[in-house]
């Protein structure tokens, strides 16, 4: 054998070596690949999930801000048109209309975040909304009394709605 060649065992472990490496570099590149791939889907997904769950809770602090000053009006219309029936004056249907602009912005504001809620839930987002629709059209007919058990009802549905704007808030509803 001459010195210049290398033994026939050394190479066929060089030219075994010469086709491993790269074989085995490209196999590293692919899972590589992959694991960025599913990292980036992952960030993708989270990055979604926050903006939805800021998304809901600027509309849930929106749709509390409405549902309190209807609340607010609806009680001053009731105040006003019982004065008003006292001394034998017509009510202004100008306040009932107010009323019911609030209870369609609650309604737009409920429907939106209904849509991140199960069926269950945009049901009972739409009963409230049809029962702030009832106390608006009859907040200027009734008596003190009987206002006051119009919101019973509605004050426990708007605590169900409130405990789902917590759970978002805490990040456990989306």
């Amino acid at each position: 054998m001459s010195d210049d060649q290398p033994p026939p065992m050394q190479a066929g472990i060089v030219r075994m070596l010469g086709s491993a490496i790269p074989l085995g570099i490209a196999a590293l590149s692919l899972v590589s690949s992959i694991y960025q791939s599913y990292n980036y889907t992952r960030n993708i997904e989270s990055a979604q999930t926050n903006v939805l769950r800021i998304e809901s809770l600027r509309t849930c602090r929106d749709i509390i801000e409405v549902f309190f000053q209807f609340r607010l009006k609806a009680e001053e219309v009731n105040r006003l048109a019982s004065a008003r029936r006292a001394a034998g004056e017509p009510m202004d249907a100008m306040m009932t209309v107010e009323l019911k602009a609030l209870v369609y912005k609650f309604g737009a504001l409920g429907t939106f975040l209904a849509n991140f809620r199960e069926a269950q839930a945009r049901v009972a987002y739409t009963e409230l909304s049809w029962k702030l629709l009832d106390v608006a059209e009859k907040s200027a007919q009734v008596s003190l009394d009987d206002f006051a058990k119009l919101f019973a009802d509605i004050d426990r549905r708007f605590d169900l709605f409130n405990q789902d704007c917590v759970k978002a808030a805490q990040g456990r509803l989306l």
